[in-house]
């Protein structure tokens, strides 16, 4: 018997795909299959994907190199690889959520998944009937890019804006204000997030980094600004980057002002490719800031692969360095590959005097937390205190 394997995945379209080219993909995937002899299931909803392949093992990794280049497909992430004994699929089909079964019936290889069929009870017993019923239940879904003004979330939530001032040390000025979202009358940025969808978070942080840089203009900025930035964005939306730029332009403030905060913990899967991608946004004069340095598992690699202009040390690492000498050691460390690096460092939530003067004595000159300046509710503040 030769041997046989199933490959299961999900990924993202990167724009929304419309019905005339959902019936295209079916078309030339089901007639590459059948070629091919590869059975299984694509299901599309939402932006989202999620397909079983099972054949022989070359011709399952074959079609699915095919897929990983295939520019309808984005952020592909294998779930499962492995062998399996029979085959649970008769044949290859396509499910789609936003069609009736009406108009399913007249599509040579749709299935009703989604029309309350029988598609999922046809299938095998096996791992991959249980993830077809996960994915139908809402798990292993990639939220989809899409227009802003498509987005519910983003049009209407209210937010508005905490500035707290990042302070240098040497000359004793405020070196930049960093944006923190808030509601309307102050309340946490939680309370925003609980009231977004997850389909709409990037479409919304999009937004919110444009009304950002709206208030710090209105409030009369006159240093840098730093702005959270999560990579997965740019992937989702081709104007993540080029719609703040063009807010810039609007408000007067020139890119140069601008630090966007990457999260280290925020998942980049290649970061060589998104260090490319950002190459051409920095040359226009954009900065960019790894947040939270040490909460994650980035770490030096992400400094090998994509050297930011900013590191801002993770505050567990900053709370009560002047005790642990292990940390100490740590930070010694990262501060000499930043030195050679040529990235400055940025001591964050810095809250005792103590952890103050033990950086400074580092040589660290950017300070951001309570012990300097709190966050201002809709205000730059020109006012901080350094011990």
């Amino acid at each position: 018997m030769n041997p046989l394997i199933h490959l299961i995945y999900c990924s993202a379209a990167p724009r929304p795909l419309g019905r005339d080219e959902l019936a295209a993909l079916l078309s030339g995937a089901r007639a590459y299959n059948e070629r091919h002899g590869i059975t299984g299931m694509l299901l599309h909803v939402d932006g989202s994907f999620f397909q079983v392949l099972e054949g022989a093992p070359d011709d399952v990794e074959r079609l699915f190199a095919r897929i990983g280049a295939d520019p309808r497909h984005d952020h592909v992430t294998v779930i499962i690889r492995e062998p399996v004994a029979v085959r649970a699929f008769g044949e290859w089909t396509m499910g789609h959520a936003e069609m009736s079964r009406h108009e399913l019936d007249g599509i040579v290889g749709a299935n009703d998944f989604f029309a309350g069929g029988r598609s999922l009870a046809e299938i095998g017993d096996g791992r991959a009937k249980k993830l077809l019923a996960a994915f139908r239940d809402g798990r292993w879904r990639t939220a989809p890019a899409g227009p802003i003004a498509a987005v519910e979330d983003a049009a209407t939530l209210r937010y508005a804006f905490a500035f707290q001032p990042i302070v240098h040390a040497p000359t004793r000025s405020i070196f930049s204000h960093e944006a923190l979202i808030r509601g309307p009358d102050g309340e946490n940025a939680s309370s925003i997030l609980q009231r977004s969808q997850p389909v709409g978070m990037h479409a919304l942080r999009e937004r919110q980094r444009i009304a950002a840089l709206e208030a710090a203009a209105r409030l009369g900025l006159r240093t840098r600004i730093n702005i959270n930035f999560q990579p997965s964005d740019i992937a989702h939306s081709p104007t993540a980057i080029s719609s703040l730029l063009d807010a810039a332009a609007r408000c007067g403030i020139p890119p140069e002002a601008i630090v966007l905060e990457v999260l280290e913990s925020e998942i980049i899967r290649d970061s060589g490719d998104f260090s490319a991608r950002m190459n051409p946004y920095r040359a226009s004069g954009l900065t960019f800031a790894i947040d939270d340095f040490g909460a994650g598992y980035a770490g030096l690699n992400l400094l090998a692969d994509f050297q930011p202009d900013l590191l801002k040390i993770d505050m567990n690492l900053v709370r009560g360095i002047e005790r642990n000498g292990p940390r100490q050691a740590i930070l010694r460390g990262i501060v000499r590959t930043c030195l050679d690096l040529g990235i400055d460092l940025i001591a964050e939530g810095v809250e005792t005097v103590e952890e103050y003067a033990w950086f400074r004595g580092e040589g660290i000159e950017l300070f951001q937390g309570f012990l300097l300046a709190k966050p201002m509710f809709d205000r730059l503040s020109t006012e901080f205190h350094l011990p």
